[in-house]
Parts: structure tokens; C-alpha cells; sequence
């Protein structure tokens, strides 16, 4: 039996649990930023020169900011409890505000990308007298978002029976890299299977 003047063991204060708790999230926050921006650095290229936003970077933007937050608000708990000195508090913290000043507008300029300008338009190009010109510009096609591509798809079928073999192969390529699958195949039908595929898509691709 313990003495009767022995000191009651006083409870966890609820204060040392949500530091606690903080410290997890950081934790969280800092590998979640991390793994995100992994996850979406290959993307990236491919985001800008469509003119989209990187969902991924976007997200690892969104964690480090919160991280920043999460991280002061811990390092201040831990200085009122007494369990910090004031002055490195202050200075990793805006260590970490200093960070994010440098490196957030930098990846935000990135994620927003050229979606501001509009793609130049190839329908000049998919018309001209210039056999390569013509294949470039067919080429091309299929590297736009689909949204944009599909209004040169009237063009592209017309292509499939161009004089050039280069700008033929270029416009069928395009088209079954816009359509998922070889809807046309090869031969003289292939123009009107193509059209019927896209008039089934909803998409016109006869002018």
C-alpha cells in the first residue's frame, strides 16, 4: 500500500495528445508532399505542352503548404508549453515560410502551364501544298487533347488518301491514336469506315 502522502499520478493533459497528434500529421503531410510530386514529375512535360494542370503537383503543392502550417503550429504549442526555445521556433519557421515563398509560385507557374494561350491552330498546315508540312501537321494531331484534336478529324481521314505515303501514314496513325483503335484499317474502303466510326462518336468527319 503506497504511503498517504505519495503524489496521485496525475493524467496525461489532453495538450501532450494534440502534440502528439500534430507530430503525426507532419509527419503525414511531409511524405504525402513528397511522394506526390514523385508521382507526378513525369507528367509534367506532358501537362504543359497540352496546356492542363498536374492533378499530382498540384497536390504536393496543397500538402507542403499545409505541412508549413501544421509545422508552426506545433513548434508555437511546443513554446507555450514551455518544452521550446521561442527564438529557434521563430527561425525554423520561417525557414519553412521562406521555402514554400521560394518554391510554391515557382511550381504553380508550371502547373497553370500555357493553358492561358490557345494551341496553334493546323489546319493551315493540314491543307498545305507542302507534303511534309502536311505530315508534320498531321502528326501533331495526336499529340493534342482530344478536346482539340477531334476538330481536324474531317482533315485527317481526308489525308488517308493522299498522294503521300509519309502524310497517309501520319493521318492514319493520328486517327487511331485518337480513336483508341484501327476503326478504319487499310485499303480503299478505310476513308468511309473511318467516317462511319466518327459519325457514330458524334464526331462529323466529313466537311
Amino acid at each position: 500500500m503506497p504511503p498517504a502522502d505519495a503524489p496521485t499520478p496525475r493524467p496525461r493533459a489532453p495538450r501532450v495528445r494534440v502534440r502528439r497528434l500534430l507530430l503525426y500529421l507532419l509527419y503525414v503531410l511531409l511524405i504525402g508532399a513528397a511522394a506526390a510530386a514523385l508521382w507526378g514529375a513525369p507528367g509534367l512535360e506532358a501537362a504543359s505542352r497540352e496546356g492542363t494542370r498536374s492533378p499530382a503537383l498540384l497536390l504536393a503543392a496543397t500538402l507542403l503548404t499545409a505541412f508549413v502550417i501544421a509545422f508552426a503550429v506545433y513548434r508555437f504549442a511546443m513554446v507555450r508549453a514551455g518544452r521550446y526555445h521561442a527564438g529557434k521556433a521563430f527561425v525554423q519557421v520561417g525557414f519553412g515560410v521562406l521555402v514554400l515563398l521560394l518554391v510554391l509560385p515557382g511550381s504553380l507557374e508550371r502547373l497553370r502551364g500555357p493553358g492561358s494561350v490557345p494551341p496553334v491552330d493546323l489546319t493551315r498546315q493540314l491543307v498545305s501544298a507542302d507534303a511534309e508540312a502536311r505530315a508534320m501537321a498531321a502528326e501533331l494531331t495526336r499529340h493534342r487533347k482530344p478536346v482539340d484534336a477531334q476538330r481536324y478529324v474531317p482533315r485527317l481521314v481526308e489525308l488517308l488518301e493522299d498522294p503521300s505515303t509519309e502524310v497517309r501514314r501520319q493521318a492514319r496513325a493520328s486517327l487511331v491514336a485518337l480513336a483508341g483503335q484501327d476503326a478504319g484499317g487499310s485499303g480503299a474502303d478505310a476513308p468511309e469506315r473511318w467516317r462511319a466510326f466518327w459519325l457514330g462518336r458524334g464526331v462529323p468527319s466529313s466537311r
